[in-house]
């Protein structure tokens, strides 16, 4: 677990509804290690779970007095949000972990369309800030089942003006048409935060856009069919250990299970904690972490999740 930097809940206020915006204090009062637009922080909460939420006020400070995150209340979690929502008070003394950014905006990209489902506008509303400061020329689409559920929405009026687009399920009848409004490539780039429905709607949509003009960052990872899963034998080359990887267990669990202590965090291949050096085999890349290029060198992996698609994988651990 990365999460060492001792924080202090100073505040907890609702900015929509079933959604908490927390504003996180160093301790013992001092900066907090400053972060660009779509970065994210590993919280440790006391029930042992480790969350990671995007750090709305991060817009590329060398330096922060506070993290300010926002949760959803989601009841089919895995009690993260559940445990915010139903017992963290101001005063409670929590971990965090340095800041990490997966989700960084590109500079070249000077036109920019930002997309916001649900509780995925917490990164997007950072990079419209961000934006704004830097002259960027941007348009953010913002939905939600209903309108009271659009976090930040008076404060995201005020920086954008007529550049705001809002769109609430139950008002349109369904979600908004990507397809339809993503026909014609009209800016650098669209930078997407949101369900995997909408994130899959948005990569059909834009699959005739110009490569590397896609960005988006999804609130869960994929989970492999059970099926399609096979075993493998690993190797932990520096450890000077070997193990079969089962069909039911990640790689991750292997390691652990030989008695590896290798840092992780989410579990799904989101977070980027898990993140391995490959020697030899070809990976199965489950991860929603590292670029296209990245997954071709076949040069590092996410334990959590990905696997070999092989007999055979080495690691240099």
């Amino acid at each position: 677990m990365s999460a060492d930097v001792p924080v202090t809940v100073a505040a907890v206020r609702a900015v929509a509804r079933d959604v908490l915006a927390l504003e996180l204090r160093h301790a013992n009062g001092q900066p907090l290690p400053g972060a660009s637009a779509g970065a994210h922080i590993d919280l440790a909460l006391p029930n042992g779970l480790v969350r990671q939420y995007s750090l709305v006020n991060a817009t590329g400070q060398a330096t922060m007095d506070c993290y300010q995150v926002a949760v959803g209340w989601d009841a089919n979690s895995r009690g993260g949000s559940v445990w915010i929502h139903e017992k963290l008070k101001v005063g409670q003394a929590l971990r965090v972990s340095a800041p990490r950014n997966l989700f960084e905006m590109a500079p070249e990209h000077r036109r920019v369309l930002l997309l916001a489902g649900g509780i995925g506008v917490t990164p997007i509303y950072a990079m419209a800030k961000a934006c704004a400061q830097q002259g960027v020329d941007v348009e953010l689409w913002a939905s939600a089942r209903s309108a009271p559920r659009l976090a930040y929405l008076e404060e995201l009026k005020a920086l954008l003006g007529q550049r705001l687009h809002l769109h609430a399920d139950d008002e349109q009848g369904g979600p908004m048409n990507l397809t339809e409004r993503l026909a014609t490539q009209r800016w650098d780039a669209v930078y997407a935060c949101g369900p995997a429905p909408m994130l899959d709607a948005l990569t059909a949509a834009t699959a005739h856009w110009a490569p590397g003009s896609v960005r988006m960052e999804r609130f869960k990872g994929a989970e492999q069919p059970a099926s399609e899963r096979q075993p493998f034998e690993l190797v932990l080359q520096r450890a000077g250990l070997s193990t079969t990887v089962d069909a039911h267990e990640s790689v991750l669990d292997a390691m652990e299970r030989v008695g590896v202590d290798f840092p992780w965090s989410c579990r799904e291949g989101i977070c980027g904690t898990c993140e391995a050096p490959v020697l030899e085999g070809e990976v199965q890349h489950l991860d929603y972490v590292l670029s296209p290029e990245e997954r071709a060198e076949q040069r590092r992996m996410m334990v959590c999740v990905s696997r070999c698609g092989g007999g055979r994988l080495v690691l240099d651990i």
